[in-house]
């Protein structure tokens, strides 16, 4: 990725797939300013994340602080599309994501190209993708 270093985007993958690291639940409301400010785009949706998940997001959210304003953007904007998938989405997503994880290191960006033309050719084609999981 151009932005965010690999082993942040692992983090935060593992954060939206639910990798347990310890049980704190926590509303919104309970939170500090920096974490709030962090977690934004889960403002809405907070409070309705299970325990492991909202556990998952405030570990992310100590690192947030450390991150060039370019990482934090575009951190924020995973959390957004992230926070509007439905379950069905996400769970393609972590399906396309296992799948992905699978394909040999040296192919992945031949890969990510040839997913990208696809995307591109069905947007041109007006045709609606079967699962967008990002």
């Amino acid at each position: 990725m151009r932005v965010l270093p690999r082993v942040f985007q692992t983090l935060l993958l593992l954060a939206l797939f639910c990798l347990p690291l310890a049980a704190f639940s926590a509303p919104w409301e309970a939170l500090t300013p920096q974490q709030k400010e962090a977690l934004a785009p889960l403002s809405g949706t907070w409070n309705s994340l299970s325990e492991v998940q909202q556990t998952n997001f405030l570990a992310i959210a100590k690192r947030y602080p450390k991150l060039n304003a370019q990482q934090q953007q575009r951190l924020h904007a995973r959390m957004q599309t992230w926070s509007t998938l439905t379950p069905e989405q996400r769970k393609r997503a972590r399906e396309k994501y296992k799948a992905f994880s699978k394909v040999p290191k040296e192919t992945r960006e031949a890969v990510k190209k040839m997913v990208q033309e696809q995307q591109t050719n069905q947007a041109a084609s007006g045709v609606q993708p079967a699962a967008t999981g990002h």
